[in-house]
């Protein structure tokens, strides 16, 4: 039988790693017995110290439960928030739209008065013109005058 240095190599580097593992293993053993050392001792404290535990228990409890009040509280006046802030995005909308609307009326007025100014800055050159139309008018038709 032929003995493949392979294999022997490979059983070989199985039992090394075995034995790292049953070291590591060993390692992982002592160090929970630490923890549950320490556990206990804790729990003797706790024991000990039972009834100013149970104080601050009561008084987390209080605290959390005042907490959430507060934090139920702060939603509540959140979503009021929201729909106040919505409502007044919407307002600001809708104000914007008119102002647009007001501007373009007030910029139709003022081509209006423009015009309107011109024709009233001309107006003694026109009657001026109205007259001396008249006064021609008049010199053709010299029975109406009398």
């Amino acid at each position: 039988m032929d003995i493949n240095p392979w294999i022997v190599r490979n059983v070989k580097e199985e039992a090394e790693e075995e034995v790292e593992d049953n070291a590591e293993a060993t390692e992982e053993t002592e160090d929970a017995q630490e923890v549950e050392e320490e556990v206990d001792e804790e729990v003797d404290l706790m024991d000990i110290n039972a009834g100013a535990v149970a104080e601050g228990v009561d008084r987390l409890v209080e605290a959390i439960n005042n907490a959430v009040a507060t934090i139920e509280d702060l939603r509540r006046e959140n979503a009021e928030l929201k729909q106040q802030s919505q409502a007044l995005q919407s307002d600001i909308s809708r104000l914007e739209e008119e102002r647009v609307a007001l501007c373009n009326e007030r910029d139709r007025l003022q081509d209006i008065y423009n015009d309107n100014m011109l024709l009233i800055d001309n107006k003694a050159e026109i009657l001026d013109k109205v007259e001396a139309m008249l006064q021609r008018l008049n010199s053709l038709n010299p029975e109406k005058n009398e």
